[in-house]
């Protein structure tokens, strides 16, 4: 009798989380509409949650990777200044994004709004590319110009993303 309704509860919990997971995954986010990059190369492609962690990008073998996931954005932390396409990928359970931009100042310096969020358009911050959001368990492929050697910061920006420390500083090397 106990088996049977351990494996009854255990089905049951498996079908909550099933159908927990397939939301969070296909709702779209009410904070941030996705955003196209104009000035540089973007295809968003979404892929189907997989089971495990590794998600394909669809960046050509050997381009820098880049990992968005709860919190955390994941770059080589030096790169040779040159156009690069990077092979984005969200392992996260949400939505995120990828924006790079170029400035000298720390991340705690850069120009916040009210809520906490990097001002995109800010005098002193250049924004180098914005792509589209990237689902959990998608990857993007997306050419950057990091030809100008100095200071970049890799951040998702996504409403309060920034704030939780979901960025990167990538120094670009001549």
């Amino acid at each position: 009798m106990k088996r049977s309704r351990l494996a009854a509860l255990s089905v049951f919990v498996a079908i909550v989380l099933s159908a927990c997971t397939s939301a969070a995954v296909q709702a779209p986010s009410a904070d941030r509409p996705a955003k196209s990059d104009s000035a540089a190369l973007s295809s968003s492609q979404p892929s189907p949650p997989a089971a495990s962690a590794a998600a394909p990008s669809s960046a050509p073998s050997g381009s820098p990777a880049v990992v968005l996931s709860e919190w955390k954005v994941t770059a080589p932390s030096t790169m040779k200044a040159s156009i690069v396409t990077l092979g984005i990928t969200n392992r996260g359970v949400g939505q995120h994004e990828l924006l790079v931009f170029k400035s000298d100042l720390v991340p705690s310096a850069y120009p916040l709004d009210s809520s906490g969020d990097i001002q995109e358009d800010a005098s002193q911050v250049n924004l180098v590319s914005d792509g589209e959001n990237i689902d959990s368990g998608g990857s993007q492929s997306r050419t950057v110009d990091l030809s100008t050697p100095g200071t970049y910061l890799f951040v998702c920006n996504i409403p309060g993303h920034f704030h939780q420390g979901m960025y990167s500083v990538v120094t670009v090397t001549p």
